[in-house]
């Protein structure tokens, strides 16, 4: 109780208005792995990005960004990492529940840019491989992904801390019967403009 009381002490900068709004560049890391695979193991990556905030009211805003974000996983049987690249789409709703400290929800579409297999120091173009193994096949990696970011940010003298894990909704490959889908934590450091 003591360290929320002193949050919310120092953070009375943080305290918006209705009709306020900010963009905010952030950079960060994220730690990725994929569902339902026995072998898969959590990878640390880059994201970064740009996020715009508008309140509402003093206690509620709505923030919509653009991250590039790189997600997959490393695997334990042997020395390889799936890299996943991705334009992210943001959209959340921010609740204020002391000044500064927000908990927020929302959803995340993103866009595959491409994929790749690091294997043993080796690099593939993790498509060409799909094409040539599944040859007139209708196993494919999804280009789209979707999922639910939940998590909470804390904002001082406009720096702000930004924890999110991201529920995967849509599966990471079609035509095939296992759901595998991206499991995705990001932290990010952001400065409100």
């Amino acid at each position: 109780m003591v360290a929320v009381a002193m949050m919310a002490a120092v953070s009375v900068k943080a305290q918006h208005r209705e009709g306020d709004y900010s963009i905010q560049p952030r950079v960060g890391v994220t730690f990725s792995t994929l569902t339902n695979t026995d072998d898969a193991k959590m990878k640390l990556n880059l994201t970064y990005g740009a996020e715009y905030e508008y309140y509402i009211s003093d206690q509620f805003s709505l923030a919509g960004g653009l991250l590039f974000t790189n997600q997959g996983t490393k695997f334990s049987d042997n020395n390889s990492t799936l890299n996943n690249y991705y334009f992210a789409v943001p959209i959340t709703a921010n609740y204020y529940v002391l000044p500064g400290l927000a908990l927020k929800a929302g959803l995340q579409p993103a866009f595959r840019v491409k994929t790749n297999m690091k294997v043993d120091g080796q690099t593939y173009d993790f498509d060409r491989v799909m094409d040539f193994l599944f040859d007139n096949s209708d196993v494919k990696m999804n280009k789209f992904d979707l999922s639910i970011p939940v998590g909470m940010s804390y904002e001082y003298n406009g720096v702000t801390l930004d924890a999110r894990y991201n529920f995967g909704l849509i599966k990471l490959f079609s035509g095939v019967d296992d759901t595998v889908l991206n499991q995705v934590i990001a932290i990010t450091l952001g400065y409100k403009l």
